[in-house]
């Protein structure tokens, strides 16, 4: 289709002016932004940060479970048929957790022990400036959820793992200084309920 210049026209659409035809040609990018926007809306809303992504060892199977609430960026203790993880760290063998009669880990308390030593350290550093900004009304009052984020702890362990070396773990992680322990767990899609 083409394009005219506004003005004028005789019943075959030629201008009444006569002369050399002008042609303006404007591109309205509203269509465009309008796209764009959604588009980034969308992708914003699909990939919205929400903290690190667990990565699962091959040979861990996670149990489902339909209740579940989302997981916050914490230290990550694997534990699986042959070995206990800590933050991809390799820390203990699994079959020595399962054959020792103490409810402590050793290697696993002094490695979990010094990471949220090291967490506190940095939060009790951050934690000045936070207060700097509140006093005078830079920053809004710290939330009370981020006051002890370096002490939350997931477990992400295999479904067929015994409950003892589970307990063995989580008294462990207590001990070291964990005070909230998360479970990761697939997701289940919950039934459909009729009315």
């Amino acid at each position: 289709m083409a394009i005219y210049a506004p003005g004028k026209r005789d019943r075959h659409n030629r201008s009444k002016r006569g002369g050399k035809r002008k042609v303006l040609a404007t591109l309205s990018l509203t269509a465009m932004v309008d796209m764009f926007t959604v588009l980034t809306v969308f992708l914003l809303q699909n990939y919205k940060a929400t903290g690190e992504v667990l990565h699962i060892p091959k040979n861990v199977v996670l149990p489902t479970a339909s209740e579940v609430k989302e997981l916050t960026p914490a230290h990550v203790v694997t534990v699986s048929s042959d070995k206990v993880l800590l933050d991809d760290e390799i820390i203990i063998d699994f079959d020595k957790v399962k054959q020792q009669t103490d409810w402590l880990i050793q290697p696993l308390f002094k490695s979990l022990t010094d990471k949220i030593r090291e967490d506190e350290i940095k939060y009790r550093a951050d934690l000045k400036n936070k207060v700097k900004n509140v006093v005078y009304g830079k920053d809004k009052a710290a939330q009370n959820d981020e006051a002890k984020k370096f002490r939350r702890i997931t477990v992400q362990a295999d479904k067929n793992i015994d409950f003892l070396s589970i307990k063995k773990v989580m008294y462990t992680v207590t001990e070291a200084g964990g005070n909230e322990i998360n479970f990761a767990v697939i997701t289940k899609p919950r039934k459909k309920v009729e009315l």
